[in-house]
């Protein structure tokens, strides 16, 4: 019997990807770039869960096929019920070997929410995985279509049991002056009145779990907790740092502009830096993220400016603001929801 490991999983995951990318996305979930979907908060979260389900089903499809091309002895079945894992990889008797935990998160969303609130006691260790896929919208041209589809940027994969502990053992020790605990199955926090209640909800953040520094490297496991905490922490900021590049390119796409990566920048930076640009007839737009030093000039953060450019600061959440320059540089307007608001944004920067 072959033994799926985590570094093979995640091989297997890549390749599938791969062809989603390469098929359904571009066929079965794509649209004539034409047709705008609704705008508003309520509609675009839909467009996001259904995209989601849609993408975890290809993902489920594509990876089955492969396990059966490649004689591994194991095939993927879909769980029918809404409980942890959304996957289950079943050997040649159907037992279930391992679990995955599908997180679709579109890189352009402001809080990426996805939660893993299920009990490390009913998860298994090195037998069930996390698995976050990255997607954004992408527009293809060719001489006789325009289409946008949903393209998978990237994966991780992560031991859920080493997650979930991550995240209990956080928990735990950020207490402050409240009393905290964990039940058989779920964590409680005391209340106002003296008493407990259940936790509220924040706990499982997938871009809130991190490992404590005041964790003790005396604790049981800590030496693989720490190791994925790394690759986990690592993962986190790669995920920002697309959202910036993603929404970048969805602004530059509203506009008309000619997009360009900013070359030697590779990750979301703290200080205010020029991650990308757009091109456009008579100016320039220069999309900077990171916060920027109190009485510094944008033209200390980008030395080549003109009065006749525009600039966009993106915040870690894509919260913006646009600054143009009339007898210095000023704030014309903001905004939380980038993706709500590219009628807004254009007319910012072109009008």
């Amino acid at each position: 019997m072959t033994t799926i490991t985590k570094g093979s999983l995640k091989g297997l995951i890549q390749e599938a990807i791969e062809r989603i990318n390469n098929g359904v996305s571009k066929t079965l979930t794509a649209r004539n770039t034409s047709e705008k979907p609704p705008q508003d908060t309520r509609h675009l979260t839909d467009t996001r869960t259904r995209v989601s389900t849609l993408l975890e089903y290809s993902l489920s499809y594509e990876l089955n096929n492969i396990l059966l091309e490649k004689k591994l002895e194991h095939t993927i079945s879909n769980v029918l019920w809404n409980v942890f894992p959304d996957l289950v990889i079943r050997d040649n008797q159907f037992n279930n070997q391992y679990g995955l935990e599908i997180k679709a998160l579109h890189s352009a969303a402001e809080e990426k929410s996805a939660n893993l609130h299920t009990p490390l006691s009913l998860i298994r260790k090195e037998k069930d995985f996390i698995v976050i896929l990255i997607w954004g919208w992408i527009r293809e041209k060719t001489e006789n279509t325009d289409i946008t589809y949903p393209h998978i940027h990237d994966v991780g994969i992560f031991d859920a049991w080493l997650i979930a502990k991550m995240r209990d053992t956080t928990w735990l020790i950020n207490s402050g002056d409240r009393v905290k605990g964990i039940d058989i199955s779920t964590p409680i926090i005391s209340s106002p009145d003296g008493g407990y209640k259940a936790e509220e909800g924040n706990l499982g953040k997938l871009m809130r779990i991190h490992l404590s520094n005041a964790s003790s490297p005396e604790l049981p496991h800590f030496s693989e907790m720490n190791s994925e905490a790394i690759e986990y922490d690592n993962f986190k900021k790669s995920i920002i740092y697309l959202g910036l590049l993603e929404t970048s390119k969805d602004i530059n796409n509203e506009i008309n502009g000619v997009w360009e990566k900013k070359v030697g920048v590779t990750e979301a930076p703290a200080r205010a830096t020029v991650f990308a640009s757009s091109s456009l007839e008579n100016f320039k737009l220069h999309f900077i993220a990171g916060s920027k030093r109190a009485n510094t000039d944008w033209n200390d953060v980008v030395p080549s400016i003109n009065t006749s450019d525009v600039i966009i600061q993106l915040g870690s959440k894509l919260d913006w603001k646009i600054f143009k320059h009339d007898e210095g540089w000023k704030e014309v307007l903001s905004g939380k929801k980038p993706d709500i608001e590219l009628d807004n944004i254009s007319c910012a920067i072109i009008g």
